[in-house]
């Protein structure tokens, strides 16, 4: 094809694009029900405008580019609730808070994508079901993330073929061995332990931190109180090995529902940053675990695509 044949056939795309959207006309908004779902969602939809901060924040986003917090938001301030029910995206959503940390507005996605789910399953648009296989298969991505970051530790994840993905969805974890702890043996000065640590013996084990935690779902894979536990009994060694510490959301639900005023998020991202320093783990793992999302994230997406087709009734 000659310079000004494609120079054409551009524009004859672009005037068929222009006259398309023309003839769509523009989304009349439904400020009824915008206002029923800003009311409902407590998601303060109404403050966005629509800068990307949440986008860029989201970690399935930004592994995926299959979650747009900003769409959705932006979809709800129209009215559009049919069509926001119908898009599977309110389920990739992990509650991270991530969306609400970097909004420069405090909007909450993630408050929203949880009032929509609620929606969809109260208007029985997914069978009975559908939310204890969801459930199920959101612990079970646990599993896959901890065998991620142990792989990570040693190598880049570069690929995971179906059966190893199977494989480490759906078999648990060796269960941990506890072995009894001398306390006389456990005490370090307090000198040498970061702020952060210190602030952890506070920590009375209510399992406040565990009880809100949006991945805690098998106390071997992740449990912010038994990471808090461990630190206090002297276990640092082994917690500074572990993959348990890389798999936090960051969302600091623990540190806000907490009594005591204990910040497990602190205390593992202090644990974070000991294993590096301390020559435990590689400086560049958290490199890898972000390239590793990249394989995993898109994997887990796929298999709730499938749940829903399995259950979706409407």
């Amino acid at each position: 094809m000659s310079a000004k044949s494609a120079f054409n056939h551009a524009r004859v795309q672009q005037e068929d694009l222009h006259a398309r959207k023309s003839s769509m006309g523009p989304i009349e908004p439904d400020w009824d029900v915008w206002r029923a779902i800003a009311d409902a969602s407590c998601a303060d939809i109404d403050r966005c405008w629509t800068c990307g901060a949440c986008d860029n924040g989201c970690p399935v986003s930004l592994a995926t580019g299959r979650l747009r917090p900003q769409r959705n938001v932006r979809m709800a301030v129209y009215g559009m609730l049919d069509p926001l029910l119908a898009l599977p995206d309110i389920w990739y959503c992990l509650s991270c808070r991530r969306c609400l940390q970097g909004c420069p507005n405090r909007v909450k996605p993630y408050e929203l994508h949880g009032y929509l789910q609620n929606e969809a399953l109260q208007r029985g648009i997914y069978a009975y079901d559908f939310l204890t296989r969801y459930r199920k298969l959101f612990a079970e991505f646990q599993r896959v993330r901890w065998r991620a970051a142990a792989r990570c530790f040693k190598d880049e994840l570069t690929t995971l073929p179906d059966e190893t993905w199977y494989q480490w969805l759906k078999r648990p974890l060796p269960q941990a061995l506890y072995r009894p702890v001398d306390m006389r043996h456990t005490h370090i000065h307090e000198a040498a332990k970061p702020a952060e640590l210190l602030a952890g013996q506070a920590c009375f084990t209510c399992s406040e931190c565990s009880s809100c935690c949006p991945i805690v779902c098998e106390g071997d894979v992740f449990d912010p109180q038994r990471i808090i536990r461990m630190a206090n009994l002297g276990l640092a060694d082994e917690l500074l090995r572990s993959p348990a510490i890389w798999l936090c959301l960051g969302c600091e639900r623990c540190s806000e529902a907490c009594s005591q005023t204990v910040s497990g998020y602190a205390i593992i991202r202090r644990l974070q940053l000991q294993a590096v320093e301390m020559g435990l783990v590689d400086p560049l793992l958290p490199v890898r675990l972000l390239e590793a999302d990249h394989i995993i994230y898109p994997k887990f997406l796929d298999e709730i695509d499938t749940l829903i087709g399995l259950y979706r009734m409407k």
